[in-house]
């Protein structure tokens, strides 16, 4: 393998995690704040975000898919998100650290869990096709070939350094 491409693999990787990193910061902010809201904050906050595009263009399909998806959640549906994006943002965090402590476990560890992340979003997507879905299993794949590289980078390393004593 070409230093060029070792080093870009290298970048990527630490950037995919950065990227790991921010989803799961953001995840976990979204799932404190729906457990502090009150029951009606999602819809009363569509109905303002959404209130004057509506006034102007009352045919607008994002501002009534947003409208449609925060008057359908329930409070088990609220309860599930709440627990979802928590879950998801602690895994990401714990992820993200063991891969950059590039602990032995951590690259199977992470592997098997972003495909746990692929396979239940595949499978709610199925269910909703909500296409935010979509994106979040395409990072995913993406990070995980990603990890495959890394891991492949580092252990030729660690191979090459042990053959030299």
């Amino acid at each position: 393998m070409t230093h060029r491409r070792a080093w870009l693999i290298e970048w990527t990787f630490r950037l995919s995690l950065l990227g790991k990193a921010m989803l799961g910061i953001a995840q976990v902010i979204g799932g404190l704040f729906l457990a502090i809201m009150p029951a009606d904050a999602i819809a009363r906050t569509a109905d303002a975000l959404t209130r004057s595009e509506l006034a102007q263009d009352p045919t607008d399909r994002f501002a009534k898919a947003v409208m449609h998806w925060a008057h359908a959640i329930n409070p088990a549906a609220e309860h599930f998100y709440i627990i979802y994006l928590l879950g998801h943002g602690i895994i990401h965090f714990v992820v993200v650290i063991a891969l950059l402590l590039k602990s032995r476990i951590a690259y199977p560890f992470s592997v098997a869990t972003l495909m746990a992340f692929v396979g239940f979003q595949t499978w709610d997507w199925l269910h909703t096709h909500d296409p935010a879905l979509l994106l979040l299993t395409a990072l995913d794949i993406f990070v995980i070939t990603i990890v495959i590289l890394e891991h492949r980078l580092t252990k030729g390393a660690a191979a090459a350094k042990s053959s030299l004593f």
